[in-house]
């Protein structure tokens, strides 16, 4: 009598059965944790810079400057409406620089300290539950913003790319410190409006 080794091709589609059908149960759940480490990338990359910012402001003593632009990766820098390629707010990249004159606008002497390039990765960081905009940062000596009509909301993410449960909101207060507030379904409250 021979002894058979291997495997019987029945045997083989059941273990290509299994196989698909765990596949399929997993997809689902990979797909929303790369969905949220993108969106934790993102988010800390956006605070990390304001951190940055404010510490930078602190440090050379005021006027230093975070804001959108259209195009941060260009040779001159300039802030802009975050309405360029993409058109979905901070998405669009954004700069950091030294506000030697006090404009708030970068011109071509002010050194630029930080250049983060456009966040292919997001859909939208767009303000929430304000009528106006922030399209800059403006912080002082004491790591205050300047302009206090700065303070906002920033929603990272936006439906239907991204569910709740993993969109970020980002408060930002009148103080200059921003903090996450947790998902798409949280809020601020009074005291970083």
């Amino acid at each position: 009598m021979n002894k058979s080794r291997g495997f019987t091709l029945v045997e083989l589609m059941i273990v290509i059965a299994i196989v698909a059908i765990l596949t399929t149960l997993a997809a689902p759940s990979f797909k929303q944790l790369i969905q949220s480490n993108t969106m934790s990338g993102a988010v800390n990359t956006f605070l990390g810079d304001m951190r940055f910012a404010r510490s930078e402001a602190i440090r050379r003593g005021g006027n230093v400057v975070m804001c959108r632009s259209d195009a941060p990766e260009a040779s001159s820098p300039v802030c802009g409406t975050g309405s360029g390629p993409g058109g979905n707010g901070w998405v669009s990249g954004w700069i950091i620089f030294h506000d030697l004159d006090g404009d708030g606008n970068k011109d071509a002497a002010e050194p630029v300290l930080r250049v983060q390039a456009p966040v292919t990765t997001l859909d939208s960081i767009v303000e929430t539950g304000r009528s106006s905009s922030s399209t800059k940062f403006r912080f002082t000596a004491t790591g205050r913003f300047i302009d206090l009509t700065s303070a906002t909301n920033l929603q990272f993410g936006g439906n239907p790319t991204f569910a709740n449960a993993v969109q970020r909101l980002v408060c930002v207060n009148l103080g200059g410190r921003a903090r996450i507030a947790g998902d798409g379904n949280s809020s601020c409250g009074t005291n970083y409006q």
